[in-house]
C-alpha cells in the first residue's frame, strides 16, 4: 500500500508537532482548516473535518496523556483524491478502536466524552488506529468528491 503522507509535486502538506494541553487546538484546527480550504472542500465538510481532528486531538490528549502533556506530531497532505491526517503520540497505547466501527451507540449509555470516536467515524471516510510499542499512531482519510 504506498504512503499517503510521501511527498509529490500534485500535493500540499503541513506537519507539524504540538503539545496535548487544549490551548494548542487552536492551531491545529487553523492548520485542519488551510488543508482542508486547499482540498476544495466547502465550508460545512471543513467544519465537519475541522471537528473530527479536534475531537481526536482532544482523545489523544485526555485518554492517551491522562490529561497530563505530551508531544503530539500531526501531518497533514491532500494528493487531489483524499485528504489524510496522520498523528503521532507517545502515550500509552490506547485499545482496540477498530472494534468500534460499525457499532450502533447506544445513547442510554453515553456520559461526556463518550461519542468522540463515533463521531470521528462519521465523518472521516477511513479510521485506523496502530498501538505501537512507544505510541499511537492514527490515520484519518476523507476522500474527495471528484
Amino acid at each position: 500500500m504506498p504512503d499517503p503522507l510521501a511527498s509529490d509535486s500534485n500535493s500540499s502538506q503541513l506537519s507539524c508537532t504540538l503539545n496535548s494541553a487544549r490551548d494548542c487546538v487552536h492551531v491545529l484546527s487553523s492548520m485542519v482548516e488551510v488543508m482542508s480550504q486547499r482540498a476544495g472542500l466547502n465550508d460545512k465538510e471543513t467544519n465537519r473535518v475541522v471537528l473530527a481532528v479536534d475531537e481526536l486531538f482532544a482523545n489523544i490528549g485526555q485518554h492517551g496523556y491522562h490529561g497530563k502533556e505530551g508531544p503530539v506530531e500531526m501531518k497533514a497532505k491532500y494528493d487531489g483524491d483524499s485528504l489524510w491526517f496522520e498523528f503521532r503520540d507517545y502515550a500509552l497505547p490506547l485499545m482496540d478502536t477498530d472494534t468500534l466501527r460499525g457499532q450502533a451507540v447506544d445513547t442510554s449509555q453515553i456520559r461526556p466524552g463518550g461519542l468522540g470516536l463515533h463521531l470521528i467515524y462519521a465523518i472521516m471516510d477511513e479510521v485506523r488506529h496502530q498501538a505501537l510499542d512507544d505510541g499511537n499512531r492514527w490515520s484519518l482519510t476523507k476522500h474527495l468528491k471528484g
